[in-house]
């Protein structure tokens, strides 16, 4: 073989494996850059959780907020309804008062004199 045969041979023998090293690189950088994603999207995935579960507590806390001034406000309404009944019951005996003392009039005014 000539030496000019054996350069060649060579030159192609190098080309060859450094078109595999470019190859096993590439391969790595693919493989590396795909768990690098594959990590990313399991991340967001985790964090998109988290602020849902979060969120999903906040509404339950809110709910929970919500149903006791509802229950406030109920208690205050009952308590409004107490106080109208009293109030009632007080015009009731207020006229009752009245129509007595009106009664007690009239009957005074017919034994003086027929006014």
């Amino acid at each position: 073989m000539s030496v000019e045969l054996i350069a060649i041979l060579g030159v192609g023998a190098a080309l060859a494996g450094l078109e595999l090293m470019v190859f096993h690189w590439r391969r790595n950088d693919v493989k590396s850059l795909r768990q690098e994603l594959f990590g990313e999207t399991h991340g967001l995935r985790d964090v998109v959780r988290g602020g849902i579960h979060g969120l999903r507590g906040e509404i339950h806390g809110l709910r929970g907020d919500l149903r006791g001034e509802i229950r406030g406000l109920r208690g205050e309404l009952a308590g409004l309804r107490g106080a109208m009944n009293g109030v009632r019951s007080e015009m009731h005996e207020f006229r009752v008062e009245l129509t007595q003392q009106l009664a007690r009039i009239e009957v005074g005014l017919s034994l003086r004199g027929g006014r």
